[in-house]
């Protein structure tokens, strides 16, 4: 399987447009959001200043917007490229991935959307963003979910503790600079998706 687009510096591209987004989504993941300017990222991308705003009218703030879909895009293509017959396994599956990732990118990339979303007030658009990316992650997983045979009350919230555990443990990943507490949130975060838990909970 392709590894997600987050996961490596960035390699050459076919056009200018995403060589722009892929040097900003390394650059934000070496150093976050605040600590990148324009001039730099056109400078890793390789293209000229003025491309920044045709392919990114918004300047830095487009280009964050994208990054914010292109990283949600990638996670839920290591989801839904899951071979696993349930959506339990299909989170133990994904999560082990996930976790590589993770150790591959010295946990930087558990730190950036957390980087995004404290840029939420100053930035509305960024903030709509995340908000946006987090409930499609939700929906995919409340998707699989009811197709286990969750009742729909019970397949969104486990969903969302789901996306929450994950969340969660990458950031106590990146903080103690160690793969366990991510390993830890992906196996409660499988075992909330167990099939009796719907029989329990979906009433």
């Amino acid at each position: 399987m392709t590894p997600p687009p987050f996961d490596t510096a960035p390699p050459p591209a076919r056009d200018t447009r995403e060589r722009i987004l892929r040097a900003a989504l390394h650059l934000f993941r070496k150093r976050g959001y605040h600590g990148v300017g324009i001039t730099e990222i056109l400078e890793v991308a390789q293209a000229p200043k003025g491309s920044m705003y045709h392919h990114f009218p918004g300047g830095k703030e487009s280009v964050g917007v994208a990054v914010i879909q292109t990283m949600t895009r990638g996670l839920i293509d290591v989801f839904t490229a899951m071979p696993a017959q349930s959506t339990e396994a299909q989170v133990l599956q994904a999560g082990a991935q996930m976790a590589l990732v993770l150790e591959k990118t010295h946990h930087e990339i558990c730190a950036l959307f957390s980087g995004f979303v404290a840029e939420r007030t100053a930035s509305p658009l960024l903030g709509a963003a995340l908000a946006e990316a987090y409930d499609r992650m939700v929906a995919t997983l409340q998707e699989r979910l009811l197709a286990d045979g969750f009742a729909a009350a019970a397949a969104h919230d486990t969903a969302l503790s789901v996306v929450m555990l994950l969340e969660g443990g990458s950031i106590l990943s990146h903080t103690h600079q160690s793969i366990a507490p991510f390993r830890l949130a992906v196996r409660q975060a499988a075992s909330l998706c167990r099939l009796p838990a719907a029989g329990l909970s979906g009433a």
